[in-house]
């Protein structure tokens, strides 16, 4: 059972927020057969900030400790990937507690 704390997406980015959490339920369910329900994503949210944010994901379940190290990382790889949607400069996925970690600037064309 995932808990996904996800910050760095501003209270206009509804429509993004709500797309976000569906594809990463739907990630779990795909590769780790977790039910869409029990994957929790809560936006920390700062009515402050830009879209031009840096996103960060924290991931966590104790599942995820007792994981191989390549999996956790393809983890995070996948879940950047999901974030790059969003379009924001910088996205970052970890697993707490933090054994693997990614983050990559968004390629501009």
């Amino acid at each position: 059972m995932p808990t996904v704390d996800v910050s760095g997406l501003n209270e206009k980015e509804k429509d993004v927020k709500t797309r976000l959490r569906k594809e990463i339920q739907e990630y779990f369910a795909a590769t780790l057969h977790i039910k869409k329900s029990s994957t929790k994503v809560v936006f920390i949210e700062d009515d402050t900030i830009s879209d031009q944010e840096h996103v960060m994901v924290r991931l966590y379940s104790k599942s995820f400790t007792d994981m191989p190290q390549g999996l956790r990382e393809q983890i995070c790889d996948d879940i950047v990937t999901i974030l790059e949607s969003a379009a924001h400069p910088f996205n970052e996925a970890f697993i707490v507690p933090v054994m693997a970690m990614r983050g990559r600037h968004l390629k501009q064309d």
